[in-house]
C-alpha cells in the first residue's frame, strides 16, 4: 500500500455519517435550494484554455446537452459495498490522496426534463482499491457485517451491507438544483481485482431509489492517471472495460482536463 494512502487512512477518524463534520441535513439543503433561483452547487474548478470551461452554469449545461442521451440510464448492481452513509456533502475526499475529480451529473426524466430536488448518491474505491466501511473486505465479499435496511434522510427501505469499520470517505450525496445538476469533488477512483474502473451511483426521489447504476472511464485515460502516484503503487490491474461483465457504453463518462485534475460529466435518465 502506498504511504500516502496508508497515512490518510490513519488520519481519518472512524465515524459514521451522522457524526461527520461538514455535512448538513437534507431538509436544510432543500430549504436552501428553494430560496435560491439557481439552486446550484459550487462551481467546478477552472479549466485550461484547451478544454471547455465548467465555471458557469450555462457552460456546464451546454456540455451536458452535448452528451448523447438515450432515455433512461441502464440499471446496474449496487455491488457488495453500499451502506446508507446518509451524508449530504459535495467534497467526499476526507484527505484521501489521488487525482482530483470533479463530477457533474444531471438527473432528468425520459423526456429530458431536469428533476430538481432529486438526491444523487455516489460511492467508489480509493486509489488503493479499497472502499470505506469495508477495508478488511474490499476486493471480495464483505465480511462479518451481515445486512440491514436503510432508514436515512434520502434512502428508505434499501437493503444495505453492514460495514466492517467506521470509514466514510468517497461516499456522499447531493441534492439537484432547478437544473437537475449536482456536483461532487472526489478523486479519480482506483481499481480492484475483477472489475474495471467505476463509480457507483444512485438516484433517490422522495426517499425512494429510482436508479442504481455505475459510471465508467475510458481505459486509456485510466492508464494515464494510474502512471502517477499514488495509483502507480497499486500494480497488476487485471480487468478493462471490454472484459468487465457490468460495463456498458451508456455509462461511460465524458472526462476532460480540469486544472490539475479532471472533470467528468454525464446525464442520468430516470
Amino acid at each position: 500500500m502506498h504511504d500516502e494512502v496508508r497515512a490518510s487512512r490513519r488520519l481519518i477518524a472512524r465515524r459514521r455519517a451522522l457524526g461527520m463534520g461538514g455535512t448538513v441535513g437534507l431538509g436544510a439543503v432543500l430549504a436552501a435550494c428553494g430560496a435560491s433561483a439557481s439552486g446550484t452547487a459550487p462551481s467546478a474548478t477552472s479549466t485550461p484554455s484547451t478544454t471547455p470551461s465548467a465555471g458557469t452554469d450555462n457552460d456546464l449545461v451546454a456540455m451536458l446537452d452535448a452528451v448523447d442521451v438515450a432515455g433512461t440510464s441502464p440499471e446496474a448492481t449496487e455491488g457488495p459495498y453500499w451502506f446508507d452513509v446518509d451524508s449530504i456533502r459535495s467534497d467526499l475526499r476526507e484527505d484521501r490522496p489521488g487525482a482530483t475529480l470533479t463530477l457533474a451529473l444531471r438527473v432528468q426524466d425520459a423526456q429530458n426534463t431536469p428533476l430538481p430536488d432529486s438526491v444523487v448518491e455516489i460511492w467508489h474505491c480509493d486509489a488503493g482499491g479499497e472502499y470505506s466501511g469495508f477495508e478488511v473486505a474490499s476486493g471480495g465479499p464483505p465480511g462479518g457485517g451481515g445486512q440491514s435496511t436503510s432508514d436515512g434522510s434520502y434512502s428508505q427501505g434499501d437493503v444495505e451491507s453492514e460495514p466492517t469499520d467506521d470509514g466514510t470517505y468517497l461516499r456522499g450525496a447531493q441534492v439537484a438544483g432547478a437544473d437537475g445538476i449536482v456536483r461532487f469533488t472526489t478523486i479519480y477512483p482506483g481499481w480492484y481485482r475483477g472489475r474495471t474502473v467505476h463509480i457507483h451511483v444512485r438516484v433517490h426521489v422522495d426517499q425512494q431509489t429510482v436508479l442504481t447504476s455505475q459510471l465508467f472511464f475510458d481505459d486509456e485515460l485510466s492508464d494515464q492517471v494510474y502512471a502517477a502516484s499514488p495509483y502507480s503503487e497499486h500494480s497488476g490491474r487485471d480487468t478493462y472495460n471490454d472484459g468487465d461483465s457490468i460495463y456498458t457504453d451508456a455509462g461511460l463518462l465524458t472526462v476532460v482536463a480540469d486544472g490539475d485534475g479532471w472533470l467528468g460529466y454525464t446525464n442520468l435518465g430516470v
